[in-house]
């Protein structure tokens, strides 16, 4: 098993931006202590702000199974970051078969961000954790506001 972290932060001009970072899970490791730990996140403050959340998991050819997870915000800032261009997600080709062919880094950073965006409403736990970073909450906020998975313009039961 194998846990991958994208740390959110705001870089310039409001543009949210990306650090990835994976590793194997370690003996008796919880995934949320594995993506915590691969983040450079630290938990051991508990007045410390930081919102370590799981967002999806995929399954590789090689039988690993991958945990994603949101981190912010970005607990390493100095370090090189993606911007985020589009919010697009990968999709199957159709509802039988809805693992898509090609999974890219910024399909699965879309994912999270876009999970992130969402909770953001609805966790008050995560809500609190945001209002110590403005301009990320800002940026977050201008999101549409859709489950996982969701299309835009689509209707849930």
């Amino acid at each position: 098993m194998a846990v991958e972290a994208y740390s959110l932060r705001c870089a310039g001009d409001d543009v949210l931006a990306y650090r990835y970072a994976s590793g194997p899970l370690r003996v008796s490791e919880s995934p949320d202590i594995a993506a915590a730990r691969i983040s450079g996140a630290d938990l051991a403050d508990p007045l410390l702000p930081v919102i370590v959340h799981s967002t999806s998991w995929r399954h590789l050819s090689d039988g690993t199974i991958v945990l994603t997870y949101i981190v912010a915000s970005d607990p390493q800032p100095a370090q090189p970051a993606v911007p985020v261009l589009n919010l697009d997600i990968a999709r199957g080709p159709d509802s039988r078969h809805p693992t898509p062919t090609e999974i890219q880094s910024e399909h699965v950073a879309a994912h999270a961000i876009r999970h992130l965006a969402f909770i953001a409403d609805t966790d008050p736990q995560v809500s609190m954790a945001l209002t110590a970073w403005p301009r990320l909450r800002a940026a977050l906020a201008c999101l549409p506001r859709h489950p996982a998975g969701q299309l835009p313009g689509t209707a849930t039961s």
